[in-house]
């Protein structure tokens, strides 16, 4: 948790309300009038929008920006897509054959925490951006979600067949994609609050971040299923698009 270093907040735009606002939430200890679901509101519009994110074109907001931000939503739609994807496969073929079509046939019968490991690598970028840091954290978070408590192979297998079955891809996918929009707000806000009201007051702060997109996306989602449809090609670009703003959408109205 935290900044990278030699990472600045844009500034100017909508970033001037929204750091305002996060101060005065810090400094009332979350129990003022700044909301966690206003501040998840003014974070996305800072950022471009939801439409503008999960086009892979969101961003600082039209002020200053350094330390290789990069183009604000891209790398969560990329994992995104390729998440989707692979899970799809689980789903209709087992996962002996899903790893064998995504080139990771050397991850069969392998014990539990490599495949996560191996997945987490395969899926995601190497983070050389800040937005690909955070949506690599946000893969690492779902796969520690999805497979708690999983030791061998088989039970890997289990495990994502159940949460198919139980939550649907989309659900998974929103997710992902709720893991992501959390990572982005610790990263630009983690620090800044240590410093204004401590370690235990701004990690607590963040858990009622944390707390509030879990509660939103359980109480508006609804499953579909997107298992059968070509998840390389443009379709499975359009739908990924799809679920990350309708997901994202969901925090530009909370009241």
């Amino acid at each position: 948790m935290g900044t990278s270093k030699g990472y600045e907040m844009p500034t100017g735009g909508e970033w001037t309300p929204l750091k305002r606002g996060a101060t005065k939430y810090a400094n009332d200890g979350g129990n003022g009038p700044v909301s966690p679901e206003r501040l998840l509101r003014d974070y996305l519009a800072a950022n471009g929008g939801a439409r503008a994110l999960s086009r892979g074109q969101g961003g600082g907001g039209g002020g200053h920006t350094s330390g290789g931000r990069g183009r604000g939503g891209r790398a969560a739609r990329d994992v995104g897509r390729r998440l989707g994807g692979f899970l799809a496969s689980v789903g209709s073929v087992g996962l002996d054959n899903a790893l064998r079509d995504a080139g990771l046939a050397e991850l069969i019968g392998r014990p539990a925490e490599e495949v996560s490991a191996g997945l987490l690598n395969a899926l995601s970028d190497p983070a050389n951006t800040l937005d690909e840091h955070a949506a690599r954290l946000a893969l690492a978070k779902l796969n520690d979600e999805m497979l708690r408590g999983a030791g061998s192979y088989e039970e890997v297998g289990r495990r994502l067949s159940e949460a198919l079955d139980q939550r649907g891809l989309t659900n998974i996918l929103a997710s992902f994609f709720g893991h992501y929009l959390y990572e982005r707000f610790c990263r630009d806000f983690y620090e800044d609050w240590v410093k204004k009201v401590g370690s235990a007051s701004a990690s607590r702060l963040l858990k009622s971040i944390k707390d509030c997109i879990h509660s939103s996306l359980k109480a508006k989602l609804i499953g579909r299923d997107v298992t059968r449809m070509n998840w390389r090609g443009r379709e499975g670009l359009g739908l990924t698009e799809q679920v990350m703003r309708e997901t994202l959408e969901i925090f530009e109205v909370l009241e």
